[in-house]
């Protein structure tokens, strides 16, 4: 029975701390980068995944983190990409357990309907604005306000005429 020849290769490590064994084979586990700093100011002045991956890379580089020949390090757009959806769920998520909960926000929402009135016995279309109150976070309905008049003060005391009576 003919042997058949067999090539095993060790990647160098970048780093002596990199190397792991598990059992007989040694592996190397690159250094991830943590890019959330720079992810926050990219977002911050609304730079594009592209530009600030070129720009992380560069500074990376300059540090001397990476370099030509070994670029286990460098940062591409995906990188930033997943380092801003990770930021934004931690901020957000930071922000939710900080909010107090007495606090909140009201938004509603004017929408303008066609409603069907009946004066001295003929049909009559009135169009009447209907607003949705809406409490946030969490987008809890509250309820809704009909009002004939589009005035912000009819608008304003139907509203607090709302919460008196609830």
């Amino acid at each position: 029975m003919p042997s058949l020849p067999v090539s095993c290769f060790i990647l160098p490590p970048v780093h002596k701390s990199e190397v792991v064994l598990h059992g007989i084979f040694p592996t190397v586990t690159p250094v991830v980068t943590k890019v959330l700093a720079a992810v926050r100011t990219l977002d911050r002045f609304g730079i594009s995944d592209l530009s600030g991956a070129a720009i992380v890379s560069a500074a990376l580089q300059d540090e001397g983190v990476i370099s030509e020949n070994h670029a286990v390090n460098a940062v591409d757009r995906n990188k930033i990409r997943r380092g801003r959806t990770k930021a934004r769920a931690t901020l957000l998520s930071q922000v939710i357990k900080d909010y107090d909960h007495v606090q909140f926000g009201l938004y509603f929402d004017g929408r303008k309907d066609r409603t069907l009135s009946i004066e001295d016995n003929r049909r009559k279309v009135i169009i009447e604005e209907h607003i949705s109150l809406v409490k946030e976070p969490g987008s809890e309905y509250i309820g809704h306000v009909s009002v004939n008049f589009g005035r912000a003060k009819i608008i304003g005391n139907n509203i607090y005429r709302f919460f008196v009576m609830r």
